[in-house]
């Protein structure tokens, strides 16, 4: 049994650990080991402080550093399987000078990372960030009974926005590329002219967060309840109508689509990732 002595609190560039110091040495010849001992190095106390609380300051990532503790409690690497940060973990382990840690991060990032489907399509390990936007024009399919009989949402076309490259990347063969001049070796070139082959909105959406893509922005315009310019209602003589035809004016289908039309845009940002999706450890 260990006594309160052996129990440890570091604050790891702000996030705070408490562990044991047998937990720290468990890898010797380490940072973490020399801390937990309290026989730093010269070149290593410039970025490890003792606090007036008794804590310990290393600055360095404090999210990161809980895989790194992870990894000395239980003596494996457990990742989340949609790990971006390899990289940054790897530069982790090599300031503790954790030698076994930093070679399963080797090869890790040397693994061809396991493919990932959304909606049937594979995703690709080496992800470019940017902005993508999804925009379309909407409304709802009306009955005779008006919004009685309402039957379903209407959408006209999926619109995509953004660098041609990357939109190819996300949406791969459900993106429908006619109406652009462009080619496939365009390079940075941003477009407009790119739409989706289906008209299911949330399907798009899924496929952009699996993708590892964040709502950032969005914004609508609708009719504000405005007919068509041709409609009977705007074109008859109003004083000829009576409130019975009114009302049936009112509530024709046609007449409650364009009251419902309008147009939206969803912004999507995805941060540019330099490291790999970490395997699980079944490919480790």
């Amino acid at each position: 049994m260990t006594s309160s002595e052996d129990v440890i609190t570091l604050n790891v560039g702000g996030t705070t650990y408490t562990t044991t110091r047998n937990t720290l040495s468990k890898e010797t010849d380490t940072l973490l080991a020399n801390i937990a001992s309290g026989s730093l190095l010269d070149d290593e106390q410039a970025n490890v402080i003792t606090m007036p609380d008794g804590s310990i300051f290393v600055d360095r990532d404090g999210p990161l550093f809980a895989y790194v503790l992870h990894f000395l409690r239980t003596d494996r690497l457990s990742l989340p399987e949609q790990f971006r940060e390899v990289a940054r973990l790897k530069d982790e382990a090599d300031f503790y000078r954790l030698e076994r840690l930093s070679a399963l991060l080797s090869a890790a990032s040397s693994i061809s990372p396991r493919p990932r489907t959304a909606n049937g399509y594979t995703t690709s390990g080496a992800e470019t960030g940017g902005y993508i936007t999804l925009g379309y024009r909407g409304t709802f399919a009306f009955g005779r009974d008006g919004q009685a009989d309402v039957k379903f949402r209407k959408l006209h076309r999926i619109l995509v926005c953004g660098r041609a490259t990357l939109c190819r990347e996300v949406f791969a063969d459900t993106l429908n590329e006619s109406r652009d001049p462009g080619g496939p070796d365009d390079g940075e070139r941003y477009t407009s002219r790119l739409y989706l082959k289906h008209q299911c909105l949330e399907r798009a959406c899924d496929l952009m967060a699996e993708k590892g893509f964040k709502l950032v922005a969005t914004c609508c315009s609708g009719a504000n309840g405005l007919a068509a310019a041709n409609h009977p209602i705007l074109t008859s003589n109003m004083g000829n109508i009576n409130q019975t035809e009114l009302m049936n004016h009112r509530n024709c289908g046609d007449y409650e689509e364009q009251r419902w039309a309008h147009y939206t845009e969803y912004v999507f940002f995805r941060e540019p990732q330099s490291g790999y999706i970490t395997p699980s450890l079944r490919e480790l």
